[in-house]
């Protein structure tokens, strides 16, 4: 987004197989993966990188690998990832590691991501309590995970209007069926790749059939484009947007999404998008 992908020489396995940011940056698939889909660093490969810094997104225990990577002299920038207002200031830090021209897109993103969030909570932020969605948000449907509180997931369904049922800390929390269905949510958002394989197991499976969003047909794959929109994730910026209309569609019926996402990925990833690509992307079926 920022214009700087010819400055990453090391990623991870996850990034190397998104498929959209393989549409959007064709050359991550040779980039050496250095940290596994757990986030365990392969030293060896790291180190052969030879990078000048190293960015990390941060919201937990520090990494047992940072002091492995201090010994070598590398620079680790450490990036908050717990809110909204934490992923604009990982776009200005990354902005200002690359360079002038990347720190002015960021600048520029900040700007639309504040915007965006101004344009929802004008409506939601009127809203009465009764009137707020009860939500859950999994991080996966096979073993049952949910994202909790403390999350930047937490923040953007209070941006959105709704309330997290989840009263647990943190991401990918494992609870039990029982527990979700004393949480009884009203949507569920399907959150983890593969979000629309994961929507239809919780679909099918006759046990989340007492869930009160399961009988109302109010299970929905969360959208995924180079990144999971609803995570530590440029489309966050999006996410906002497209949560707040799911959640109330009345007071969102005049915001386009197809209009909006096409603007976005022309103004920060430089692509003009097709009906069929935003298509997939929506409904998180990216090839």
């Amino acid at each position: 987004m920022l214009g700087g992908a010819d400055k990453l020489v090391a990623s991870t396995d996850q990034a190397r197989k998104q498929a959209w940011l393989r549409k959007l940056d064709p050359g991550i698939e040779r980039v050496p993966a250095a940290f596994n889909a757990a986030g365990e660093v392969n030293l060896e490969t790291l180190i052969g990188a030879r990078p000048d810094v190293v960015l990390m997104a941060y919201g937990g225990a520090v990494p047992n690998w940072l002091d492995a990577v201090d010994s070598y002299r590398i620079p680790v920038v450490m990036m908050p990832n717990k809110s909204l207002a934490d992923l604009e200031t990982t776009a200005r830090m990354t902005g200002e590691v690359l360079g002038e021209r990347e720190s002015r897109t960021a600048a520029e993103y900040v700007r639309y991501f504040d915007e965006n969030i101004r344009r929802v909570t004008q409506v939601t932020g009127l809203l009465k309590k009764r009137e707020l969605v009860r939500v859950l948000h999994t991080a996966s449907a096979g073993i049952l995970s949910v994202d909790g509180l403390d999350t930047v997931i937490d923040d953007w369904i209070r941006v959105a209007g709704g309330i997290n049922v989840a009263d647990v800390v943190g991401n990918a929390r494992p609870v039990t069926l029982e527990q979700v269905a004393a949480w009884n949510p009203d949507v569920i958002i399907v959150g983890t790749a593969p979000n629309a394989q994961n929507r239809q197991a919780i679909l099918d499976d006759p046990r989340w059939r007492q869930i009160k969003a399961v009988k109302a047909g109010k299970v929905y794959a969360n959208p995924s484009g180079a990144y999971l929109w609803d995570r530590h994730s440029a489309e966050a910026a999006l996410q906002v947007l497209w949560a707040a209309k799911l959640l109330h569609p009345a007071r969102f019926a005049d915001l386009d999404m197809a209009k909006e996402t096409r603007l976005f990925y022309a103004r920060f990833f430089r692509h003009e998008l097709t009906d069929a690509e935003f298509a997939s992307i929506m409904s998180a079926t990216a090839p």
